[in-house]
């Protein structure tokens, strides 16, 4: 979007600086197609003001209307200013269309984002203002010229400084809550779909692993999937220990655990760990011990049980969670609030270890969104340390939380060259007990991978795919 100066002046009384600038539409453009309320694109330009207001309690006192021939004679209305009363100092610049939309900007924070390159570090991408000269109400604005045919905006500050700011760059951060939404949305962490038992034939997408392996579009689809469902099938990986590695680095590392890199799921005579042994395994979210959880899970089938049994288990853990917050809140609050000591003592191929960690079983962001699920009947450890009255009706909630799990869990069963890939965070997993025999043990490779490599991999391979 490219802004046209039309004209300026002073508004002395009441403290605005106004320009009044034509956006003309060059291009539908991803990045700004969004601000077009209608996108069956412009027969006409629209108008919109940039406003520089000295006082925060604005009030639409007065409402001017100019006329603007625009393209093919069209008439176009000009919201021409807001009046303040007030004599509280919150200065702001606003973008205001001629159809009523807004985008805002405080100047601070205007002055903390300035582009040049004694502030910001283009290469790097990193902000280098001194900040321990930095003042908030030193922070004033002498003057706002709209340049380069009105693509973007200079501001002088009291100090002389001068910023430049790119239209599409300054609307791209509106504080609009529509645009910070879409942002997180698009950029940070898209909402996931949660699904249930009868869901997941329809959910469940497959791979090719040489596709994801050779293939930047289909990596940026496998990993858009695991995003939005949990879990995804990737086939056909050569039938070796090496694969999960190489799947791994496709997206950045493999996530070391006290368990090494690659780990073997055979059963074990002697072992520290149940997944190790062939009877079923119950429904949960591997190593909840950890502060910092692999994100995460690889489990690569080289040799299946030929028994009855090694059957897979997998729940979505989130769609349970937000039924019990619809239909059975208090259970909820117990399990969301109440701290539970996880924990994880043995020894692995020389390695000793003995990690604890406290939290609940469900863990609710900031946002108020879902972040994590801890749960592992073996590594729920014997000391609980809550009060007293708490413990009854924290176990009645896990009961309600542990039957729902099951009566959503399905099962199906991986053939050799299938990479069972999901979120260690939100997906419940488990097994059906099995048989060996001399002829047939059942061998899968484990594996994990971190969220934030997941999304950063996600986030370089969206952006080169729009260009």
């Amino acid at each position: 979007m490219t802004l046209r100066v039309l004209s300026s002046r002073m508004l002395h009384q009441t403290g605005e600086l106004l320009f009044k600038v034509q956006p003309v539409f060059t291009s539908i453009a991803m990045n700004s197609e969004r601000f077009i309320p209608n996108k069956s694109y412009w027969n006409t330009t629209p108008t919109v003001s940039l406003k520089y207001h000295t006082r925060s309690d604005l009030r639409k006192a007065v409402s001017a209307s100019e006329p603007l021939i625009a393209d093919h004679n069209q008439t176009w209305k000009i919201v021409a200013s807001y009046l303040s009363e007030t004599l509280e100092v919150h200065r702001q610049l606003t973008v205001e269309t001629a159809d009523g939309q807004r985008f805002v900007f405080p100047l601070v924070w205007l002055r903390d984002n300035c582009q040049c390159s004694e502030c910001f570090h283009a290469k790097s991408y990193s902000r280098i203002l001194n900040w321990e000269l930095f003042r908030v109400n030193g922070v004033q604005m002498r003057k706002c010229v709209v340049e380069d045919g009105g693509s973007g905006l200079q501001i002088v500050w009291s100090d002389g400084h001068r910023s430049q700011f790119g239209s599409e760059w300054l609307i791209e951060r509106s504080f609009n809550n529509d645009c910070r939404q879409e942002y997180l949305n698009e950029w940070y962490r898209p909402r996931p779909k949660l699904w249930n038992k009868q869901h997941f034939s329809k959910i469940l997408n497959n791979f090719e692993f040489e596709d994801v392996i050779s293939c930047d579009k289909t990596l940026l689809a496998w990993i858009e999937s695991l995003i939005k469902y949990g879990v995804v099938m990737i086939r056909n990986a050569p039938l070796e220990e090496t694969e999960s590695r190489k799947l791994a680095d496709r997206v950045g590392f493999i996530r070391k655990t006290h368990y090494g890199e690659e780990y073997i799921i055979k059963a074990k005579e002697g072992t520290s760990n149940v997944a190790y042994l062939s009877a079923s395994l119950q429904m949960h979210t591997d190593l909840p011990y950890y502060d910092y959880l692999p994100g995460c899970n690889m489990l690569h089938c080289l040799v299946q049980s030929e028994s009855e049994g090694g059957r897979n288990l997998l729940c979505d853990a989130f769609y349970v969670a937000e039924r019990m917050r619809e239909k059975h809140p208090e259970e909820f609050r117990i399990l969301s609030e109440t701290l539970v000591n996880w924990a994880d003592v043995g020894e692995d191929e020389g390695r000793e270890f003995h990690s604890i960690y406290r939290a609940p079983v469900i863990c609710i962001g900031r946002d108020g969104n879902l972040e994590r699920i801890n749960h592992s009947i073996p590594q729920r450890d014997s000391f609980f340390n809550i009060p007293l009255a708490n413990v009854e009706p924290w176990y009645r909630a896990l009961e309600l939380f542990v039957g729902l799990i099951h009566r959503e869990a399905v099962q199906f069963k991986t053939v050799p060259g299938n990479i069972l890939t999901f979120s260690n965070v939100r997906m419940l997993h488990g097994r059906s007990g099995y048989t060996d025999t001399v002829s047939n043990t059942r061998h899968i490779v484990g594996a994990f991978l971190d969220w934030d490599e997941i999304y950063s991999k996600w986030r370089v391979l969206k952006a080169k795919a729009r260009k």
